[in-house]
């Protein structure tokens, strides 16, 4: 019973945070020769686009199970729908069955509270779609749907393009962006302008609401390098979405309605008439000058409000729902958080349902890999549990099979999955659901086993369950019929982890004891041992004569060769363990999941020295990870994630039989741009190769293949493939061969 008060609790506060928004104000500084002499402005920057927090050589494959949609921009039958953690393309030529026809992983959240917020704004011109979202503005290129750059701003809440020049309001002002490079964003201009949420640009004026206190700043932007004040106008509420038209403000003015200003003379804006509702107004659209649609929220409504007469405006017809608006010809686009209504607004008093986007809605928990499917235990909603299963024989294409309702209420949030059942406890009911999954598309029943688990392992004959501070045995291979095999107390407070190999139980508890039972007679375990641990475990796995247990802000590496007298050979701290909740090592690298969104890759190669080699930056909350096949698969509370940090296929099934040292294989410089020298050398003349390989380890260009004499040579690389195409940024491979005895692999990162 305390695990599962601790669990709902956190549960709480995680649904508490992440309701959250925060505007974490960036640091001031002074700008270049672009900005009045002494004006002090927010630090935008121009960010590397790969760059979410230390993000290097793991890289995305594919996801699926996307959930949150946020903002659309639309264009007839083209819709650019923005997730948490991506982009993507609908087409909706055929309302009735929209495809999904591509996506980019672009996760838009903000790093602070681990939030998990969508975009605010989608912008789309030409080949490229801007988004703004709690990072800044990141930018899209349409051609490859590849993230190619992103511009650091507090919070890009609005966007406009002019030409070449993006203007967007971020909580701290107006910034005019030049983005005649797509790739390279630059700052032109800025007006501080707290609270600045909403835009409309109409001539040489920009139209700038804020929920600072003002509510209306009209500026000339006739110099964008230089935006001047030109008046402004204190609107009783907090100034949100705003349009112009015709001579008229109309602005989304929260708890104070729809505030309708006489902008006709920018000089002096004169208030003309407010329509109040009971919810607070958030969005608007103008539908032919006539009408103006609202959506409110507590309570939801859509609300169109007749302005022919912008003196005596009034609400003219009410609908259901609510979320952000979008306007495209007689079509008005709803969108929440996991479904776009596509309403028919040719009549406006009278909208017509033409069709609707739907997405599930998934908060993924843990996950589990078997052969070609992964299994994800989430909480489509709050206490109502279920089994996804992805198939993942395609890496970069995942997609949803079949699921598997626990019903309501109910709470999971780790599974176990071995040969055709997949082993799910409930802890709000203190069950184990045994579920059938042998078609995957049908998940179903098979049977349940009385106990509040805490955690599980699924042996080879048995399953062994966490139930308490008790570790039990169990028998499930007859799911209908399942038995308890043995049980052994461990100390006085309830286990937390388990790991089973070699016939030990490695068991970690709340307290922060690391107890170690010899399990190989199921009908009669023995305790060997136990050890203390930093604090709670976490995480807990072993591979060979090596034991990884992660426990207050600490992974400890811990020798059990001998395993009676297990040994701490080696730790890492790191804060970035503070909110850890799964671990799992392969080769020389353990990976640990963090819930407040990522996960850190620590190199394990020497046991006595663990470092940081990276930390992966995901959308929400990091909830459990596997590996298997060359592959990581991460479930997160937005989205299913396939990630890879290895060349997969032939190059890494090369066999290194020489002395590296003697070839002295090198490339400068790295990172590089546009060109790098890939340097070698030879003790003998031999056959030699040099190809360039991408991430996914298909080749991009075979540089050398000849034969040369011993010695010291060079080759250069120019970033381009076969065709003498220029490549995009990101980490590459360049594999050498010497003779039929020697093969080498190293890592290089083309930033552009």
């Amino acid at each position: 019973m305390k695990m599962k008060v601790i669990i709902l609790s956190a549960l709480i506060f995680s649904l508490s945070i992440s309701l959250l928004a925060f505007d974490v104000p960036l640091e001031k500084m002074s700008m270049d020769k672009s900005f009045p002499a002494g004006w002090v402005v927010p630090a935008g920057k121009l960010m590397e686009s790969t760059n979410y927090r230390e993000n290097g050589t793991i890289q995305n494959v594919g996801s699926c199970m996307w959930q949150g949609m946020s903002n659309v921009f639309v264009s007839g039958d083209s819709v650019w729908c923005s997730f948490q953690d991506g982009l993507s393309f609908i087409d909706i030529s055929d309302i009735s069955n929209p495809a999904f026809l591509s996506k980019v992983y672009t996760p838009f959240y903000t790093l602070k509270q681990g939030q998990i917020i969508g975009s605010n704004d989608i912008l789309v011109e030409g080949n490229y779609a801007y988004i703004g979202d709690h990072e800044g503005v990141r930018i899209v290129n349409l051609n490859d749907m590849e993230l190619i750059s992103t511009f650091s701003l507090t919070r890009a809440h609005c966007l406009y393009l002019v030409g070449t020049n993006l203007y967007v309001v971020d909580g701290t002002g107006l910034w005019v962006l030049d983005v005649s490079d797509p790739a390279v964003p630059e700052s032109m201009g800025f007006y501080a302008k707290p609270g600045a949420v909403g835009l409309d640009i109409v001539g040489n004026y920009a139209y700038v609401s804020d929920t600072g206190g003002t509510g209306l700043t009209i500026l000339d932007i006739s110099t964008p390098e230089n935006p001047n004040f030109v008046s402004d106008y204190t609107t009783p509420g907090h100034g949100n979405k705003i349009a112009v038209a015709n001579g008229y403000a109309f602005i989304a003015d929260h708890n104070n309605g729809l505030e309708i200003v006489d902008v006709s003379n920018p000089l002096m804006p004169v208030f003309n008439s407010n329509v109040a509702f009971s919810g607070a107004v958030t969005n608007l659209e103008i539908i032919d000058s006539q009408y103006v649609v609202i959506s409110a929220s507590t309570p939801s409504s859509i609300e169109v409000v007749d302005i022919s007469d912008p003196d005596n405006p009034f609400v003219a017809a009410s609908y259901g729902g609510s979320g952000n608006l979008f306007l495209d010809g007689n079509r008005l686009f709803i969108v929440s958080s996991n479904s776009i209504s596509v309403q028919d607004v040719q009549y406006p008093l009278s909208f017509t349902l033409e069709g609707s986007i739907v997405v599930e809605t998934y908060y993924s928990r843990g996950i589990q890999v078997s052969g070609d499917f992964a299994y994800i235990v989430d909480m489509g909603d709050w206490f109502n549990s279920g089994l996804n299963i992805v198939d993942i024989s395609d890496p970069n294409n995942p997609y949803p099979r079949g699921n598997y309702s626990l019903g309501y209420p109910s709470f999971s949030f780790i599974l176990a999955v071995k040969d055709n059942y997949a082993y799910i406890p409930d802890i709000m009911n203190d069950l184990l659901n045994i579920v059938d999954v042998s078609n995957p598309d049908q998940p179903m029943y098979a049977g349940e086993y009385e106990a509040s688990v805490e955690d599980l392992f699924a042996g080879e004959t048995y399953t062994y369950l966490l139930v308490d501070n008790t570790l039990q045995i169990t028998d499930l291979q007859v799911p209908s019929n399942p038995s308890l095999i043995s049980s052994i107390t461990l100390g006085t407070e309830d286990g937390s982890k388990i790991f089973v190999v070699n016939g030990y139980a490695f068991i970690g508890d709340s307290a922060g004891e690391v107890w170690i039972v010899d399990v190989s007679d199921a009908l009669n375990p023995q305790m060997i041992t136990s050890f203390n641990a930093a604090g709670e475990v976490a995480g807990i796995f072993a591979v060979e004569d090596l034991l990884y247990v992660v426990s207050q802000e600490q992974l400890q590496i811990v020798d059990i060769s001998v395993v009676n007298t297990p040994q701490i050979v080696g730790s890492y701290f790191d804060d970035d363990l503070s909110s850890y909740s799964d671990i799992y090592v392969n080769g020389e690298y353990a990976y640990i999941a963090n819930l407040i969104g990522g996960f850190l890759e620590i190199d394990v190669s020497n046991p006595e020295t663990p470092f940081r080699e990276e930390f992966f930056q995901t959308a929400g909350w990091c909830r459990g990870l596997a590996y298997a096949n060359d592959y990581l698969y991460v479930s997160t509370d937005c989205s299913f994630q396939i990630l890879t940090n290895e060349l997969v296929g032939s190059i890494d099934d090369y066999i290194i039989t020489c002395s590296v040292t003697e070839y002295e294989l090198a490339n400068h410089p790295n990172p590089f741009n546009p060109e790098t020298t890939i340097s070698f050398s030879l003790n003998t003349e031999k056959n030699t190769e040099i190809v360039i390989y991408n991430i996914k380890g298909q080749k991009v260009k075979t540089l050398i293949n000849e034969k040369l004499d011993a010695g010291t040579h060079n080759v250069v690389w120019n970033g381009k493939d076969e065709n003498g195409k220029s490549v995009t940024s990101g980490i590459y491979f360049y594999q050498f061969k010497a003779g039929k005895d020697f093969s080498q692999t190293k890592r290089m990162i083309l930033l552009k």
